[in-house]
């Protein structure tokens, strides 16, 4: 049986008729709306995660070089250095031999790093400080001061670790 010509759905506008295809402005306006807002919520803490991570990835890296630096010593009977560039840490830093430079770090992304001033911690042949003492390298996010602080603690036998500083006190020691 064919279609009555008089039926109302003949008499629909063209778009009624295929479905309605596209979006009304209000549609488009309101799901713009909420986008925005939820954005508005979710961005600063989008941003503390990612200055979280820039911290704990520059602690590690930090932490990686001493020990790759304490290594090498050991295995190459020789002192290694580990020089900051420019006198800052935040800068990068070159781990030396006597044959040149093993390894190299670039600059840290908004990081800041304390660290006792114009140390250059070296390990001897016996894998510890030729500087003999305790020495703490606090970094910390340089755009969000909500994000706790790490510290690499280097023990006079020249071995590090990590530690948070929950407290923020600046030494790390969390008392």
């Amino acid at each position: 049986m064919r279609h009555a010509l008089n039926c109302c759905s003949c008499r629909a506008p063209r778009a009624a008729r295929a479905g309605g295809n596209g979006f009304t402005l209000i549609e488009i306006l309101v799901t713009l709306t909420i986008v925005a807002i939820l954005s508005g919520i979710t961005a600063p803490a989008v941003f503390g995660l990612l200055a979280n991570q820039r911290t704990k990835m520059a602690t590690y890296d930090f932490y990686s070089a001493l020990a790759y630096a304490r290594s090498q010593a050991i295995q190459r009977y020789e002192v290694v250095n580990i020089v900051p560039r420019g006198n800052n840490y935040a800068n990068g830093w070159d781990i030396r031999a006597s044959s040149g430079v093993l390894r190299s770090q670039l600059e840290l992304d908004r990081v800041a790093v304390s660290a006792p001033e114009k140390v250059t911690f070296a390990y001897d042949r016996y894998g510890r400080l030729t500087t003999p003492g305790r020495y703490v390298v606090r970094l910390a996010a340089s755009t969000h001061s909500s994000v706790a602080a790490r510290c690499v603690i280097i023990d006079p036998d020249g071995r590090a670790s990590i530690r948070v500083d929950a407290k923020d006190q600046r030494n790390c020691r969390n008392d």
